[in-house]
């Protein structure tokens, strides 16, 4: 008979030593080369999966990009417009850590009282009671723009070909814009210097068998990256860290009691309210 280890907070994190391993064994065969197209939307998912889990009960939650799940105060801070026209980052994830306020931790979701931006108080539910996620999440946001956090997550397969795009991009937010080529950052009313925190990071697997040394031009380009450098592997020093490492870089302040313990708490709870990720 296997031995099967119980499920905790330490063991959990440590599943971003064995991503690799995990995203290899999704498909018969492995993955070559020429799938990376379509596996890097597998991997994304995966890395999503991954860190949802282990930020459970605490205020940080990822989002996969995308236009109607993203808060309008957040998806306008992290627009880049050349000239009058806005382009988006490739921003395959964006973590926010909400602040510690009663609407975003304790507080049924149909009693919050929030105005918008003409001072209307907004109704929480639609005539058949669903929640009016995005008039309700945008208002709060807005209010409490200042006190949130967003991460950029930079999910790509191929860390030789990509290691250029999460470089160019950091320069690009950390500059705040470049006048001269009219290269701006945000909007008159939401910038990425107005939050409590702005990281950029890059998450790789990767998928080519070679040896990354810390001398070479794809760990060099990620190396100073604000967010860090990751992949789905134990930790190599001066080349990339393990994605668990992410959590205490980037998103510690999420949880007021720390990640494992607030890990620890959510668990027993895998089975019930957190059974959409599938452990037991």
């Amino acid at each position: 008979m296997s031995y099967l280890p119980a499920i905790n907070a330490r063991n959990i994190l440590d599943l971003g030593d064995h991503l690799k391993s995990v995203f290899f064994s999704t498909a018969v065969g492995g993955r070559e080369q020429g799938d990376l197209s379509s596996s890097g939307a597998g991997w994304e998912a995966l890395i999503c999966w991954y860190m949802n889990l282990c930020l459970l009960e605490s205020r940080t939650v990822v989002i996969k990009y995308n236009k109607n799940l993203i808060p309008l105060p957040i998806k306008e801070a992290i627009t880049v417009k050349y000239g009058t026209i806005p382009t988006t980052t490739e921003s395959d994830l964006i973590a926010i850590t909400f602040p510690d306020k009663p609407e975003y931790t304790i507080m049924d979701k149909f009693n919050i009282v929030i105005q918008n931006n003409n001072g209307e108080f907004i109704t929480t539910s639609s005539r058949n009671n669903k929640f009016k996620y995005n008039p309700v999440v945008d208002a709060l946001v807005e209010r409490d723009f200042n006190e949130c956090e967003i991460g950029i997550i930079q999910c790509k397969t191929n860390w030789n070909d990509n290691a250029q795009i999460p470089m160019l991009w950091d320069m690009i937010y950390s500059s705040l814009g470049f006048s001269r080529h009219l290269i701006s950052i945000g909007t008159s009313a939401f910038s990425i210097r107005n939050v409590q925190k702005f990281s950029y990071s890059f998450v790789t697997v990767p998928t080519i068998k070679k040896e990354f040394k810390p001398d070479g031009i794809a760990v060099q380009r990620v190396h100073h990256l604000s967010g860090g450098n990751y992949w789905g592997l134990p930790t190599l020093p001066a080349v990339a860290s393990s994605v668990k490492e992410i959590f205490g870089r980037n998103f510690a302040s999420g949880s007021t009691k720390g990640l494992v313990p607030t890990l620890n708490n959510a668990i027993p709870q895998l089975g019930t309210v957190y059974s959409y990720f599938n452990l037991v």
